[in-house]
Parts: structure tokens; C-alpha cells; sequence
């Protein structure tokens, strides 16, 4: 099979992985030049800055001898399997990457032999990429379950940021849909993979996927799980997957639509903790899901009448934070420029305060604002 061939393949069975770059509010797309010809396996991924970057999302192989309930390449399913050559697939990325088609790359594989054999010839691509090619942009490595600690160690050096899926957030629930995945062994990977980018002076860069809907956790769950998580220094983003049917599979739910909304949510509460000064309990209690017609820090505002209405003029960085319609960028302008001008709404709008949202919790030196009628749901 011509390599060509191997990337309409590898590149649509790793379409599934949202765990490599992306703010997580808009789903990644196909790329299209000119409008003319798409490129299989290359993806507009939405940095944490706005930009999209052109990215290369492939896998190795789609030959797994694993067999998750929900995975497209599980083995018990059918379809066409192959496996790029580590030297192969560098030089078709180094190419792609040449001719500016590309300006990262994402690597991940399903597992063909063991976890050390299909880790080794991952890390033996990006060595080439890197050593041989003199590749020098953002490159993404998957770290396969249960991977031998020098593995890990080489991926972290030669990576700009590794992960590991959870998939879910339950022992039972990963039991249950996967039963050849253990939730130490992927928590062991993330620990490893942090320490020796601390022994390397690196900042950690890690990162995880976890499915929503196929499994009962719910969003206080997944919230929960992903502050953890953060505090320990073991993850810069969690990654949230509207489930989405590829099997099946009597363990599997039926599901009239995908919970893309739910996702959504999911996003903007996480945003919350990482960003905001929230803590996951503040947003939801156990058992709950966050409620799909309102954004969460809206839903949090309406709960806690009592914090309200913020003063403009004499509130803290942390309660501008919690005010819907204020972010860091605002809060931080705000803060420089109340004690140098007279604010106005045209003012507070040109700092990019969304007015439709926080007229209603916030003052002017004592006065309340008469606020626009929303646009859109919250």
C-alpha cells in the first residue's frame, strides 16, 4: 500500500483524538487549501491563543490487539488495517511540514505487539523527525499504556507535549468498556512523564482525553477528576469527546445525537477551574450534570445572589473573575486603568467587557447599570 493510501487511513482513524491541541469550543476540522484539495490527515487545530494551526493527526497503525468497546479500531472490527514504517512516516510529515502544509504534528497508534514495541517505533519516528529531518515545530506524542519508563523518558525529550487518555474517570466504567486498559497504569504514565520533564528543566506539558456519554460518570465527575489532576501537576488541559457511536456494542448507549453540547459545557466549566479561581464543588454537586441551557459561571451567578453586585471600582482581581461577562484580559484592564479614567459603558465595552451579560451584576461607583437586552442564550 502506497503511503498516500496509509494516510487516508491512519489519518481518519485518528480524527477520534481531540487530546493534542484545541481550546475545545470549536471542533477541529479537515483542512481545505484554495478550496481545491483536501489533505488527508491534516486538521485545523485551535490554539489556546485563537490561531489555528495545521496539523498533522496520524497514527502508526490501526492494528490493535486491544478491544475497547468504544474504539474504531478495536480488534474484533473489520476494515482495511496497516502501519506506516517509523522512517516513512517522518519523511511524509517532514514533507508536509516543508512545504508549509503543516505546522505540527500529532502521533499516536493503536497497539500491534505490546505497548513497548509500537512506544519504540513511535519514539524512533520523532527521533528522525527531529535528529534527522531537523523538524522544529509542535509535536505531539501519544504515550501508550503501560510503556517502559525509558520510553516515556525519550518521548518527553523529544516531544513539545505528551498524553495520556483516560477515557473515563471510573475504575469500573474503564473496566467495563475496556477491559485490557488499567486507570494505575495510565495515572503511572502521566506521573512518569511529569517528573522527567521536571529532571529535564522542562515545564510539564500533559495532556488526556476523556469520553462523554458512553459511561454513567457524570460532569461533577469528570470535574472533579480533571482539578485533581491539575493541582497535582500531573495535566495542563483535560480534553472532553462527545461520544460518538463506532461500534456495535450492547455495553455502548444509544444516544439520539451526540452530546456535543454537554462537551461544550464541559470546556467552559474547565476554563473556569484553570483560569478563573473556581473550584469544581462550587459549580456542581455530586450526581449533577451542568446544566446545558446556561454557560456554568452564568449558572454559579444566578445561584449566589449574595456575591452580587460586584463594585467596579474597589472589587479584587479574584471577584472580577467570578462576574459573567469578565474575563482575565478585562479583569486585568480594569484593575490598571479604574484608578486613571471614569468608566462608562462604551468604556467597559472596549475592554471587552460583555455588557449583555454583566450589566446585571456589577456597579458604577454605587450605581447600577441600566444593561441591554441578551442577544443569545447564556
Amino acid at each position: 500500500m502506497k503511503s498516500w493510501e496509509k494516510l487516508k487511513i491512519l489519518g481518519a482513524a485518528a480524527s477520534y483524538d481531540h487530546s493534542c491541541s484545541g481550546t475545545g469550543l470549536k471542533r477541529e476540522a479537515p483542512l481545505t487549501l484554495e478550496g481545491r484539495k483536501n489533505w488527508p490527515g491534516v486538521y485545523l487545530a485551535q490554539t489556546s491563543s485563537g490561531k489555528c494551526l495545521p496539523l498533522l493527526k496520524v497514527l502508526l497503525t490501526n492494528q490493535c490487539r486491544f478491544d475497547c468497546a468504544y474504539c474504531v479500531n478495536r480488534s474484533s472490527n473489520s476494515g482495511p488495517r496497516t502501519a506506516f514504517e517509523p522512517r516513512e512516516l517522518a519523511q511524509l510529515a517532514w514533507e508536509l511540514y516543508r512545504k508549509g502544509i503543516i505546522l505540527g504534528v500529532f502521533l499516536s497508534s493503536a497497539i500491534k505487539h505490546s505497548a513497548d514495541h509500537t512506544m519504540e517505533l513511535l519514539v524512533e519516528t520523532a527521533r528522525l523527525l527531529r535528529k534527522v529531518y531537523g523538524f522544529r515545530g509542535y509535536l505531539h506524542l501519544k504515550l501508550l499504556p503501560e510503556a517502559s519508563p525509558e520510553l516515556i523518558q525519550r518521548a518527553v525529550k523529544l516531544a513539545t507535549r505528551v498524553s495520556v487518555n483516560l477515557e473515563f474517570t471510573w475504575e469500573r466504567s474503564l473496566r467495563y468498556l475496556a477491559p485490557q486498559k488499567s486507570k494505575g497504569a495510565l495515572i503511572k504514565a502521566l506521573v512518569q512523564a511529569r517528573n522527567f520533564a521536571l529532571e529535564e528543566g522542562k515545564q510539564p506539558s500533559l495532556t488526556t482525553q476523556v469520553i462523554v456519554g458512553a459511561s454513567p460518570e457524570k460532569d461533577y465527575d469528570l470535574l472533579r477528576a480533571a482539578q485533581s489532576l491539575y493541582r497535582q501537576g500531573l495535566l495542563s488541559r483535560m480534553y472532553f469527546s462527545a461520544y460518538l457511536p463506532a461500534n456495535q456494542d450492547p455495553r455502548l448507549p444509544t444516544l439520539k445525537e451526540p452530546p456535543f453540547r454537554r462537551e461544550r459545557r464541559l470546556y467552559e466549566a474547565d476554563y473556569l477551574l484553570r483560569l478563573y479561581g473556581f473550584r469544581y464543588d462550587e459549580l456542581l454537586e455530586p450526581g449533577q450534570n451542568l446544566p446545558l441551557d446556561k454557560d456554568p459561571k452564568y449558572a454559579w451567578a444566578q445561584r449566589n445572589p449574595d456575591f452580587f453586585p460586584v463594585e467596579i471600582y474597589k472589587a479584587s482581581y479574584e471577584e472580577l473573575l467570578r462576574v459573567p461577562g469578565l474575563g482575565p484580559k478585562s479583569a486585568r484592564k480594569i484593575l490598571k486603568g479604574r484608578n486613571q479614567a471614569v468608566f462608562t459603558l462604551e468604556g467597559l465595552r472596549r475592554l471587552g467587557v460583555r455588557l449583555e451579560r454583566a450589566a446585571p451584576f456589577i456597579t458604577l461607583k454605587g450605581k447600577r447599570l441600566a444593561h441591554p437586552r441578551p442577544l443569545f442564550n447564556l
